[in-house]
């Protein structure tokens, strides 16, 4: 298969003007007799979109039309139609995968942040390994050194080292992790990631979706020395950094979900102790996720001990209080709406 690059495309001939497509009749767009704003193609785009309407029109599965494909997703690679067609292609004329994914990447380097592509490298991998075979009686690390699933890796840490927050690089990476089964492995490179930036909140939330393994919130146990485990993972990466909002809504939020109570058996003293503590003392008080995460607290604490709901549910309102003057005026409205909301 020839794929077509960026430089062929801008070199090639008319499609008019080339032997292999004189049997087809173009379709031209159909924007109705009086378009209200027309958009203004290019007269070689305009051209390839209307060969390209005439084959799908035929659902003509070919070589060229593959070609055209790819000539059209790399004038406009947000033109989804086109990618499922391709797709199409790719599968009925059993493409070279390898040839394809070479290609997949040629575009990402380019729009790494096109999610059509990632899709397109999803269904690529599941036919280059089939996820049931793959880890049916499979050890994680014996994944690990198949070669699909290395070089996935490895580009993918080529893309997250480019840009840290592409979402869709994220997204097709906990696809991956969670397809294949390879939960240790994921761990190790979230703390990685953490270690090196503390505040990439993409890695925070990639942490996240390892400890639930992927599964949904709402029905997942977690073990008690996991999660204080995972506090004291925390609070650690909160000294760097106090007022880095990442780690506070990380472990406020796997608390609120999966251990409420270690909210305010685990977590308030260590923070507390912090606050107390001269090296972090001001960066602690000075930060509105400290004084936010301690209305959390007290609140939660406030309905699994309701004998001492009204005192617990004061002292939040009044932190709510100084936060809408004090730690976060910007946010006052909301802390002021928040305070009225508390309840047990």
């Amino acid at each position: 298969m020839r794929v077509e690059g960026s430089e062929d495309v801008c070199e090639a001939a008319p499609l008019s003007q080339q032997e292999e497509w004189r049997d087809v009749t173009p379709i031209p767009q159909d924007d109705g007799k009086h378009p209200i704003c027309p958009i203004a193609y290019t007269d070689d785009y305009r051209e390839m979109m209307d060969y390209l309407r005439a084959v799908m029109a035929k659902e003509e599965i070919s070589e060229r039309a593959l070609e055209l494909t790819g000539r059209v997703i790399q004038a406009n690679p947000g033109h989804y139609t086109v990618w499922v067609y391709r797709k199409r292609l790719v599968e009925e004329l059993n493409a070279d995968i390898a040839g394809e994914l070479n290609w997949v990447s040629s575009i990402s380097a380019m729009y790494p942040k096109n999610y059509q592509l990632w899709h397109h490298r999803e269904a690529l991998i599941v036919r280059l390994l089939d996820p049931k075979q793959a880890t049916e009686g499979q050890s994680e690390t014996e994944l690990l050194r198949h070669p699909v699933i290395r070089r996935e890796l490895q580009f993918l840490d080529n893309a997250i080292n480019e840009d840290s927050k592409n979402f869709h690089a994220w997204s097709y990476r906990q696809w991956l992790v969670s397809t294949y089964n390879i939960w240790e492995q994921e761990l190790i490179f979230v703390n990685t990631m953490i270690n090196e930036d503390v505040r990439n909140n993409s890695a925070w939330n990639q942490r996240y979706f390892v400890i639930l393994q992927g599964r949904n919130p709402a029905q997942v146990e977690l073990d008690s020395e996991l999660v204080s485990g995972e506090i004291v993972y925390t609070v650690e990466n909160i000294k760097f950094a106090p007022n880095n909002e990442s780690p506070w809504s990380y472990i406020i939020g796997l608390l609120l979900r999966h251990a409420p109570g270690k909210l305010y058996t685990d977590l308030l003293p260590k923070i507390q102790t912090l606050a107390n503590n001269k090296d972090y003392s001001l960066a602690m008080t000075t930060t509105q996720f400290y004084w936010s995460a301690l209305v959390d607290i007290y609140e939660q604490q406030a309905r699994e001990l309701p004998e001492q709901g009204k005192a617990l549910l004061e002292k939040a309102q009044s932190i709510c209080h100084n936060l809408a003057i004090e730690h976060d005026p910007m946010h006052g409205k909301y802390w002021e709406f928040r305070s009225t909301s508390l309840s047990v």
